[in-house]
């Protein structure tokens, strides 16, 4: 196994992020059945949060209310995502080695980081599992 491989190498090229400014109910809806539980969020264009299904969880009526549009309904009238998210989260950058990622998600209480370019531009994801997923195939 090479800890000194880039993240470059193990991160998930252009991740569907959200704008600051978008609704709730639209983390929600992209976080809903996709593979993906992190969603970095920018404010045009730069990376300012990270929000996860578990922030989510955390406010979510859905334990209580069967119908998503409520759900959502009430999710949209009660929070923004500057409420639910983690403000100036970790990141790594595509040419950092994935031992520094490593160090930075286990020393963590969250399990993805955001990658960044030379420009500080979101180009990335890597998360605890996707170095998980090296580790077992080393």
């Amino acid at each position: 196994m090479n800890w000194h491989a880039k993240v470059r190498e193990l991160m998930t090229i252009d991740p569907v992020s959200i704008d600051v400014l978008a609704k709730p109910s639209e983390v929600l809806e992209a976080l809903r059945g996709s593979t993906f539980h992190h969603l970095p969020v920018v404010d045009r264009g730069v990376l300012v949060g990270i929000v996860s299904s578990v922030d989510l969880a955390r406010v979510s009526l859905g334990a209580w209310v069967q119908d998503e549009e409520t759900e959502k309904a009430w999710l949209d009238s009660k929070f923004r995502i500057r409420d639910l998210m983690t403000w100036e989260p970790e990141f790594v950058r595509v040419d950092d080695d994935i031992r520094l990622a490593a160090d930075k998600l286990s020393a963590g209480s969250f399990h993805s980081l955001a990658v960044l370019d030379a420009g500080d531009r979101l180009v990335g994801i890597i998360t605890s599992t996707d170095i998980l997923r090296m580790v077992a195939l080393a």
